[in-house]
């Protein structure tokens, strides 16, 4: 598979899934204040950005925490390149590079989406009724996903796509955690229950845990399931299969294989009691950064060429230091 083809597949899988996520962040957001104080609104949209790693530039805006300000920037602002209308649009260009080699109910479903999104009035939604656009954005990036799984083979070209899905559900519920454990003497049982549901996770925690919603079995379930497929451990354990499969081409281990295999083995064999009693926070900006490391190295090992040596080298000194 030519290099740019595979980055092409590995770049579409993230940008629907950063546009899915987003997309249930802000629903979750947007209903929880339904039934809030109102001096609780700033903090929840901050969070928000905060998790998406946008707060600064949203503050450069000099614009309020508003539903609508916030809506709007991460929605359908073009000078965000992570609103949600550019993470689709990005999707499609790279679905569109490498048209031939996929499945042609894949291009017609986010081709469509993208369509879709540009023929509607998206400020006119957001300001009337938000949680249909919230909807619709779920919904259509569950039909890619689907026919993703029901059409595609399992060639390199499905393994480079699934390893950037992968890759972006994993930083982004390490995102979503460390957000709500920096502050967790200030957190309800209800801003807990909205990070479960941000990561589509709170069925699924109420059939494990029953009852429960202590903060202990949050982090565990969302850092460490081994059955739910947006835990960061699963999706470190998916990454790792498909790299595995690449990598077995070549005939030996490359480099993103060991930077994977060690992060997700010191998460797998990790004691949750002993991550909660030590700074968790720092912990999981640990994981969070080693998958950034992670990506680069994949994009260094398969997309890109000599030229970039020097970041070889970088990341090389990292590893001999045991900073990743």
């Amino acid at each position: 598979m030519l290099s740019r083809h595979a980055e092409s597949m590995f770049w579409m899988g993230r940008y629907v899934e950063r546009a899915e996520y987003t997309t249930r962040m802000l629903d979750v957001t947007y209903h929880g204040l339904l039934e809030s104080a109102a001096w609780e609104s700033d903090r929840a949209w901050r969070d928000l950005l905060e998790v998406l790693r946008i707060v600064a530039a949203f503050e450069a805006r000099d614009e309020p925490f508003t539903a609508d300000a916030v809506n709007r920037y991460v929605v359908l602002d073009p000078l965000n390149p992570n609103a949600i209308v550019s993470s689709i649009e990005r999707a499609r260009e790279n679905a569109r590079a490498v048209r031939e080699l996929v499945p042609t109910e894949l291009w017609h479903a986010i081709n469509s989406f993208h369509l879709t999104l540009r023929s509607r009035d998206l400020a006119r939604d957001l300001s009337e009724q938000p949680y249909d656009l919230y909807e619709l954005v779920k919904q259509r990036c569950q039909t890619v996903a689907g026919v993703i799984a029901d059409t595609m083979g399992r060639d390199d070209g499905w393994r480079f796509l699934t390893i950037g899905r992968r890759l972006e559900r994993a930083q982004t519920t390490c995102r979503l955690l460390s957000v709500r454990y920096r502050n967790l003497d200030e957190v309800s049982f209800h801003q807990w229950l909205a990070a479960l549901k941000s990561a589509s996770a709170a069925e699924a925690f109420r059939k494990t845990y029953r009852g429960s919603m202590d903060p202990r079995d949050v982090v565990e379930f969302l850092l460490t399931s081994q059955v739910f497929p947006r835990s960061v451990l699963f999706c470190l354990r998916s990454a790792e299969v498909e790299l595995g499969s690449l990598g077995r081409q070549f005939g030996r281990m490359t480099r993103p294989q060991r930077l994977l295999g060690r992060t997700r083995s010191a998460l797998e064999f990790a004691d949750v009691n002993e991550l909660m009693a030590g700074d968790l926070c720092a912990e999981i900006d640990r994981i969070e950064d080693e998958i950034l490391w992670l990506a680069e190295a994949v994009a260094l090992e398969y997309f890109r060429n000599s030229q970039e040596m020097v970041f070889r080298q970088q990341v090389e000194v990292y590893v001999e230091e045991g900073e990743i």
